[in-house]
């Protein structure tokens, strides 16, 4: 976990957070966590930036020959965007649920649990960002658990993680980042 908090910037974020502790076997046996109920749009918004991933240099290679083309696969591509937001947005439960307030990065998640996390346990995580609707799956690795004021911090790193869901972190992360500085500029 400290060379983590070298490698990537931190941030504080609400985050609707559930966790089931898994074998190594089954973080083994599947890319990403099964163990949650989840509706078809959950994931849609990591898949889409998948595709995005995957098409990159294709666009690029378009823009060079053909800028007009590009252009409009681009104005294409943030409608699949809008409609895949508003979709996973509605498949997913947020009214029950209360956010947490985790310490994130693209490489791990620290939060606040009641109970104690036996180090080095795997986790299955469900995590869905509730000012966007962004939805999860990702194991994780238990690193840290210390006891607190009001029960234990539980740090834990991001295992089998896809480069479109890094992508995804990280953009969020930047837009946090934004949005903080936007705050602090017009305070002062």
């Amino acid at each position: 976990m400290e060379q983590e908090r070298r490698q990537f910037y931190r941030i504080d974020h609400p985050v609707i957070l559930e966790y089931r502790v898994v074998t190594e076997s089954e973080v083994a046996g599947s890319p990403q966590p099964y163990q949650f109920d989840v509706s078809p749009y959950f994931l849609l918004q990591s898949q889409l930036a998948e595709i995005d991933n995957e098409c990159q240099h294709l666009l690029y290679k378009v823009a060079e020959s053909t800028p007009h083309l590009a252009t409009y696969l681009q104005s294409l591509n943030k409608k699949i965007d809008l409609i895949g937001r508003t979709l996973s947005y509605s498949g997913i439960e947020t009214e029950s649920a209360q956010p947490y307030l985790v310490n994130l990065s693209e490489g791990g998640i620290s939060f606040s649990e009641e109970s104690p996390i036996e180090l080095g346990s795997y986790l299955a995580l469900k995590l869905i960002f509730p000012d966007n609707g962004l939805g999860l799956l990702l194991y994780a690795r238990v690193q840290r658990c210390l006891a607190a004021e009001s029960g234990y911090d539980i740090g834990v790193s991001f295992m089998k993680m896809s480069e479109s869901c890094r992508t995804l972190l990280a953009r969020l992360i930047i837009e946090a980042q934004a949005r903080e500085r936007k705050r602090q500029n017009d305070a002062g």
